[in-house]
């Protein structure tokens, strides 16, 4: 075969040519020199801002004094505390929002004995007739925190009734919510 015939039957496309490869390449080139100019030019800018953010916080720490740091720590460890301290704490002003909710007002508390240890309320009190005095204990006896009602020492006194209630809680109405 002659190179004539060989040059007809194999034909050189355009994109397989020398000069395109070499156009190609050289765009390649451009672009990837284009990229890495930019991405110098933006670790320059980002190493700038950093030593800029460092001065701003070496300023921020000279201003401060070593009293405020010592304030400061002490009063974290303080919030820490009360973390803890608070959970467990008792918060006795709410067995008078207890009564203050759940009294009849046909009843009169005379006095109040409130014992954490044992869970328990002792009320003496007084009213008018014995149905004022269990539509109370009942009335003690509906709350969730309530775990049980006794009355005791119920006496008749002219026109009242003197009584006294003890009240068996859960901790949970005496603690923080």
């Amino acid at each position: 075969m002659s190179t004539s015939a060989r040059s007809q039957r194999l034909p050189i496309t355009g994109l397989s040519s020398p000069k395109n490869f070499v156009f190609g390449s050289l765009a390649f080139l451009l672009a990837a020199a284009s990229l890495y100019l930019f991405l110098s030019g933006y670790l320059k800018l980002v190493e700038s801002r950093i030593k800029s953010s460092d001065r701003e916080i070496q300023d921020i720490v000279a201003s401060i004094s070593l009293e405020e740091v010592e304030k400061v720590i002490t009063l974290d460890a303080q919030i820490r505390g009360l973390k803890k301290l608070l959970p467990n704490h008792f918060y006795l002003s709410s067995v008078f929002d207890f009564l203050e909710n759940n009294t009849n007002p046909k009843i009169s508390f005379k006095s109040l004995k409130v014992s954490t240890l044992n869970n328990q309320i002792i009320l003496s009190g007084t009213a008018k007739d014995l149905q004022d005095i269990s539509i109370q204990a009942a009335a003690f006896k509906q709350h969730p925190d309530i775990k049980d009602v006794i009355l005791k020492d119920v006496s008749n006194i002219g026109l009242a009734y003197n009584f006294q209630l003890e009240l068996l809680f859960s901790k949970s109405l005496i603690l923080i919510k």
